[in-house]
């Protein structure tokens, strides 16, 4: 465009230019309720205009490639998004506010690798890409705000977990972080499979669920595209072999477990809410006195922090063992935790126990109690529904069910916990 004709951006209304385009796309959040940006230039000197035309764009450049986003990677790849989308839509000036040149002499290094990748003239993607332990601390910030504490030290854990295992099976290049993107379902598939020698099935598939949720995680935030590597695994007869569902403890065992003349009473308290409950150890561990309700005289616990979404409910207690939990925490307050151990102090106590005065069968542990209150309850005649309402598991495939059933009443849900009490006593 000769100079004489250069009128981009500014408009002449009487004697006086102005400046006027519309709201670039990607700053729509800057310039709410509005589609266009209208300066007056106060001058009716085009040469004078021009010039605050210029002054306008480089304020607007700046605006425009300052980014609230904590990485440099972040940063280059929203700046990405930003420009393709503009340069889709308005072909012909999506760059009119971006000067190579300034960028370069100003030092803005990620902000000019960010348009050279996009103009075509160089690929700076691969500096860039989103790192495992990053979308992980994104992850955290956001979708991690309500989990626990437990639950976000074991993401952290199993994401340096896989970063070690890529880096020994595959031989990447040794970095800060592992790209993302780069991660296939084969290597996720061969990660399972050396995990199978260690571990049984329901633990790998924690660990792969948890690196799954993340990647959801990065797709949602348009940090990866393609298929989730995480997600549609199964595993082969070997793998489902060696994963063999905790055993029940015999009748005998369970005596010697319930009797047992514990150097704290509140482990006495826990194996009882765990054999008469169907509580997970970790839901048991999280209660506050808070949860412990009173509903027309039937006592309950609520399950806040539960392992799912289905996990949150309210479990009525048999009148016996709810008795000893209102005498437990007569004197604590509303925010004193029932049992006072964390979750892994508590396992590991157990743990030791069992296999000092009980049995040595690594397959008999707390989470045997729920497997034997679940078979108690199938054996009572209990609805599966309504057993599944209980303990946490989803329950309702159908319409009806998932989306519009409230759930049984506590008086309900009581008796099916009074017919499973009475058959693990039997």
């Amino acid at each position: 465009m000769s100079s004489k004709a250069d009128t981009k951006h500014l408009k002449l209304r009487g004697n006086i230019w102005w400046y006027q385009r519309r709201v670039p796309k990607h700053m729509v959040s800057q310039y709410p309720n509005q589609n266009t940006i209208q300066v007056s230039l106060e001058t009716g000197d085009i040469r004078e205009a021009r010039k605050k035309r210029d002054v306008i764009n480089g304020e607007l450049q700046s605006k425009s490639l300052r980014s609230t986003t904590s990485t440099e990677g972040q940063r280059f790849r929203e700046l990405v998004r930003e420009m393709e989308r503009d340069r889709q839509n308005y072909p012909d000036d999506w760059d009119i506010m971006v000067y190579p040149e300034k960028l370069q002499r100003e030092g803005r290094k990620v902000e000019l690798e960010a348009y050279m990748t996009v103009n075509g003239k160089r690929d700076f993607t691969h500096k860039y890409k989103l790192g495992l332990s990053e979308a992980v601390a994104m992850w955290k910030e956001d979708w991690g705000e309500n989990k626990t504490a437990e639950t976000l030290q074991k993401v952290d854990a199993v994401a340096k977990d896989f970063a070690k295992f890529c880096f020994k099976s595959f031989h990447w290049i040794e970095q800060a972080d592992t790209p993302i993107q780069d991660i296939t379902k084969k290597m996720v598939y061969q990660w399972t499979r050396s995990l199978s020698k260690q571990y049984k099935k329901a633990t790998i598939q924690a660990k792969v669920s948890r690196l799954k949720m993340v990647w959801e995680f990065a797709e949602t935030m348009e940090e990866v595209t393609g298929t989730n590597p995480f997600a549609g695994h199964k595993y082969s007869q070997d793998d489902i072999a060696q994963s063999e569902k905790r055993e029940a403890f015999t009748a005998e065992e369970t005596q010697r477990i319930l009797t047992h003349d514990w150097e704290k009473p509140v482990y006495g308290l826990l194996v009882s809410l765990g054999l008469y409950s169907g509580c997970r150890i970790s839901e048991l561990c999280n209660l506050k006195k808070k949860h412990v309700v009173i509903d027309e005289g039937i006592i309950a616990l609520n399950i806040e922090q539960g392992k799912t979404r289905a996990a949150t409910r309210t479990v009525p207690l048999p009148d016996e063992i709810g008795a000893q939990v209102l005498q437990h925490v007569e004197k604590k307050q509303d925010e004193d935790y029932l049992i006072g151990l964390t979750n892994k102090a508590a396992s590991r106590t157990f743990s030791s126990f069992k296999t000092k005065y009980v049995s040595s069968n690594k397959l008999k542990g707390f989470h045997s109690f729920r497997h034997m209150y679940i078979t108690a309850m199938e054996r009572a005649g209990v609805e599966e529904n309504i057993t599944a309402q209980i303990v946490g598991h989803e329950r309702g495939k159908t319409m009806s069910y998932g989306y519009y059933s409230k759930g049984h009443e506590l008086r309900k849900l009581k008796e099916a916990t009074d017919k499973a009490m009475d058959y693990l006593k039997r």
